[in-house]
């Protein structure tokens, strides 16, 4: 986004809506910071120039272009595409009600060549937005404008999809013409020839993106927008591993399927594309000398946690979990601190303190944590590492993100595992009463 400058809103009320400052700025809109004063939340308001919406020339397709996007994204309910809470017109202003991603910024930031993230982060973000991509496409929803201005990251490196401003909705037709469709750097060849967009237009325009942030250098890049059409319709960018030497070869693969100038040789899903995605862990990992992901599972798989668990769900939460080993004596969780995640144990003992008192001990199979997840609550006790342990941590986003039926089954688990510990306790009360 350009520089920020305040904003005409800036202290005044648009709708319901409270407007407290200027976050930022692009080619159709202003975003500021809001309140909600009904849910007392913030959220960012997207109020469109007036220059363009009330124009007798250009006013009809960017009216129409503002509200695709409220109904597009409203439809659309996912972690990592943002949400979109209210729509409305206010004395002549057009806005939209979002999510607001505190400290937020969008992929631009990390396509330079001085401001590359990390390979596994890099991975992580992409493996996020072919997850979102793969749901949105569920819907019947094609994007037509990924690129990084339109992925916003949180702090945490959370992906989110956003600006459905010229996306394809399946019950709106008027106003989708491929002429206003995308930004040239990002459009797949189909659609530099007015073709309809598909499903794998995004996914192409995901692979530029990846290779932005893998490389620093955009694999299209021309002088005028006349070679950029003959270089994405005709040519193949420079290989990535001529670019950046600790790439794993993997990742060329991926980045040429995802490339493939006919649509036919590309991913036809973005969850295709997140499984090819997961394999570059199994790289990352052999370097830090951690196990691939084929010895977590044979591992995982042996745990009464996951007795249940089908293999195609285990490897969901393989792929997207964290595996981390933590020294004997270390702590794992701390009381009162906020983390919204969970653990299973795979190797070792912890023991669980309230204020400094051991409650129980835990061994492989075991889980702690899920009341961070369950009740959003603070940590109520502080987990020690008894032993060197193992242990895979997994997110709350990362659950959300889960197939219908391996979410169901960790509510399962976790009830269980409540009932347990309510179990223990009580015992423990009645075996040594006050």
């Amino acid at each position: 986004m350009n520089s920020i400058t305040p904003g005409p809103l800036e202290g005044q009320a648009l709708g319901k809506y409270q407007v407290l400052t200027t976050i930022g700025r692009g080619n159709m809109a202003t975003v500021y910071l809001g309140q909600d004063p009904f849910i007392d939340r913030p959220v960012a308001i997207k109020v469109a120039f007036d220059e363009y919406v009330q124009s007798d020339e250009t006013g009809p397709l960017y009216r129409r272009m503002f509200f695709n996007e409220a109904q597009a994204a409203g439809m659309l309910k996912h972690p990592n595409i943002t949400a979109i809470f209210d729509a409305g017109v206010d004395q002549d202003r057009y806005y939209i009600v979002m999510e607001y991603i505190h400290g937020g910024t969008t992929l631009d930031t990390f396509t330079s060549a001085e401001n590359l993230l990390s390979i596994k982060n890099v991975t992580d973000i992409l493996y996020q937005c072919a997850m979102g991509l793969d749901y949105a496409h569920g819907k019947g929803v094609i994007h037509r404008d990924i690129k990084p201005r339109n992925i916003l990251i949180t702090d945490e490196l959370e992906a989110k999809i956003t600006d459905f401003g010229v996306a394809v909705v399946p019950h709106l037709q008027e106003g989708q013409s491929a002429e206003h469709a995308g930004s040239p750097l990002y459009m797949a060849p189909e659609q530099l020839r007015l073709e309809e967009a598909t499903t794998q237009s995004d996914l192409f325009a995901l692979g530029v993106v990846a290779y932005e942030l893998l490389t620093g250098k955009h694999p299209f890049e021309e002088r005028n927008l006349e070679a950029i059409r003959h270089r994405i319709q005709d040519r193949p960018p420079t290989p990535i591993l001529e670019l950046r030497a600790d790439i794993p070869e993997i990742y060329q693969r991926i980045i040429n399927r995802a490339l493939a100038k006919n649509r036919e040789h590309r991913y036809r899903t973005g969850a295709d594309m997140a499984g090819d995605l997961t394999l570059i862990y199994d790289f990352i990992r052999h370097a830090d000398g951690q196990p691939t992901q084929q010895e977590k599972f044979s591992r995982v798989q042996k745990l009464e946690f996951f007795s249940e668990f089908p293999d195609t769900e285990m490897w969901e939460i393989i792929n997207a979990g964290d595996w981390i080993s933590i020294e004997q004596g270390e702590p794992i969780i701390r009381e009162g601190e906020e983390d919204p995640s969970f653990y299973v144990l795979v190797d070792g003992e912890v023991a669980v303190r309230k204020s400094a008192q051991e409650i129980v001990k835990l061994g492989p199979g075991d889980c702690f944590g899920e009341m961070g997840i369950v009740a959003g609550r603070r940590r109520t006790a502080t987990i020690d590492a008894v032993t060197g342990v193992t242990v895979l941590k997994v997110r709350s986003s990362v659950i959300e993100r889960a197939s219908i039926n391996c979410q169901l089954r960790f509510q399962r688990k976790f009830l269980h595992t409540l009932i347990e510990r309510l179990e223990y306790t009580t015992e423990r009360v009645v075996d040594n009463p006050l």
